[in-house]
């Protein structure tokens, strides 16, 4: 019954944050995570980074940033300005399409975003840690690194092969001198703007977002 109550008391925040952006129905069940909910969705490129690209879906006055494959099919979808229908089915982040064509993304950046979708389990004031592996970087550009390794706090917003994963972490200052193999202090904020983040000796690394590892990889 808890966890009945919270997930109602979400929704009717969503449901109050979203009549001031003028959202429609539909926007509102799928900002609510409610599988199989569809809405219309303006997407966006951001960049080309690597085997994936880094997108942006605004529906509802709300923006959510995925990751995407750097493929046809997701390409020829991500172009900016474009209208396509975003469902909470599909892959683990949901899916998109447009006609016959559809791109599941498969990593996200809206963490927090992504975070809030979900009843809280615990008390806010709590901050879980937990130890994180960094094993390999497998990209860098002027703005993101990825990291490959184990993040097991991201089970926290229900992503699961936590053993296995790719974090994108900013080339910034906060997360400059993290060294690949090492381990490094997890932290998972339950409240605010910042979800997840990396202790970096006495600087924190925030966590931007995670990425599934490509299948056989």
């Amino acid at each position: 019954m808890r966890g009945r109550g919270a997930a109602s008391a979400r929704l009717a925040g969503l449901v109050a944050g979203c009549l001031a952006l003028a959202c429609t129905t539909d926007e509102i069940v799928v900002q609510s995570g409610i599988p199989g909910a569809r809405a219309s969705a303006e997407v966006a490129l951001v960049a080309e980074r690597g085997d994936w690209l880094d997108v942006t879906s605004r529906s509802g006055g709300r923006e959510t940033r995925f990751f995407v494959p750097n493929d046809e099919d997701c390409r020829s979808l991500f172009t900016t300005g474009q209208t396509v229908t975003y469902s909470n089915s599909g892959g683990r982040f949901g899916g998109f399409q447009a006609g016959l064509r559809t791109c599941d993304p498969v990593g996200i950046l809206s963490l927090t975003q992504w975070r809030d979708r979900r009843p809280r389990r615990q008390n806010a004031s709590v901050i879980p840690r937990s130890r994180a592996e960094l094993r390999e970087r497998v990209y860098l550009d002027e703005e993101v690194v990825l990291v490959r390794g184990r993040f097991p706090q991201a089970a926290q917003i229900e992503i699961t092969g936590t053993s296995d994963l790719i974090a994108v972490i900013p080339n910034s200052p906060e997360c400059h001198g993290l060294e690949f193999p090492s381990d490094a202090s997890m932290e998972f904020r339950p409240a605010g703007r910042q979800a997840f983040a990396l202790i970096n000796g006495r600087r924190i690394c925030p966590l931007l977002g995670f990425v599934l590892v490509p299948p056989n990889d």
